[in-house]
């Protein structure tokens, strides 16, 4: 199951303007049967960025904050990273908000992460990445793993 929303901010304005210039922020949702490891593809492009992929993998041997403020539950812990696949042909850096979401079976949130990460500028197909400290259990319950991105200049 599929889904893709891309909403372009400012594009209203610049078509009630007569302007020819792409839009300048862009927003784009996604949903995936989730899957651990597994690249997921995005193919959203706004001017010179385009967003490729987006994946949710596991890391070995990462303390995290969560991770510290529980230091005796580490047998119910994962540490939980995402990795977002992009390329930025301009020569500034793009800001770029990731939230995403593991769901249950049920449509439920079991847990995610936002975070504001930078496209670095003349980049290709480079790969930023955020990660979390989350329950073993949640990640062994997720059924759909929901993504929004919203990036600009």
């Amino acid at each position: 199951m599929k889904r893709m929303i891309i909403v372009a901010a400012g594009l209203a304005l610049a078509v009630g303007l007569g302007a020819t210039t792409a839009a300048e922020a862009a927003t784009v949702a996604k949903s995936y049967d989730f899957a651990l490891d597994s690249w997921n593809e995005i193919g959203a492009s706004d001017g010179p960025v385009t967003l490729h992929r987006i994946r949710l993998d596991l890391i070995e041997g990462r303390l995290t904050k969560s991770a510290m403020a529980r230091p005796h539950n580490q047998q119910y812990l994962e540490t939980a990273r995402v990795q977002l696949e992009y390329t930025n042909e301009s020569s500034a850096k793009w800001k770029a908000r990731i939230d995403v979401r593991w769901l249950d079976g049920e449509g439920r949130v079991i847990d995610g992460l936002g975070a504001n990460e930078t496209l670095d500028r003349r980049s290709a197909k480079k790969v930023t990445g955020v990660s979390v400290s989350t329950l073993k259990y949640g990640l062994d319950r997720a059924k759909t793993l929901e993504v929004e991105i919203h990036y600009e200049p």
